[in-house]
């Protein structure tokens, strides 16, 4: 009498790639929340950056409001670091009032003015 090979049948096999699938998809939503949450974290930490070096431009002896492009010419931002926009690719806005700078990125939305935008400082 022969014996026949045992194996993984179709309904065996199904079950392992579902699970697999289930298991890949769980994983990429934990990623994607991380990344956000990264980027939020990042963008909050250059908009510091850039406020502080608004206010060593200031120091240099400049009186106006400047760009990024201003701070990173007369050496008052490191042009080696990657400040020219926040983590979504948008430009900054920097709004000066007061002898204080204001450093406003548009956020995960990309839309200006609304509640998910970074302002440094905050309040």
């Amino acid at each position: 009498m022969r014996r026949r090979a045992r194996g993984f049948n179709l309904i065996e096999l199904v079950v392992a790639i579902a699970i697999i699938a289930m298991l890949s998809a769980a994983i990429t939503v934990a990623v994607i929340k991380i990344k956000k949450s990264q980027d939020i974290e990042l963008t909050r930490s250059n908009a510091e950056s850039l406020r502080a070096a608004v206010k060593v431009w200031w120091a240099m002896g400049n009186q106006e409001c400047p760009t990024v492009t201003q701070l990173i010419a007369d050496g008052a931002l490191d042009k080696g670091r990657s400040t020219k926009v926040d983590a979504w690719s948008q430009p900054w806005r920097i709004k000066c009032e007061d002898n204080d700078a204001v450093v406003v990125s548009r956020g995960p939305d990309k839309a200006p003015d609304t509640e998910d935008d970074i302002v440094v400082p905050t309040g």
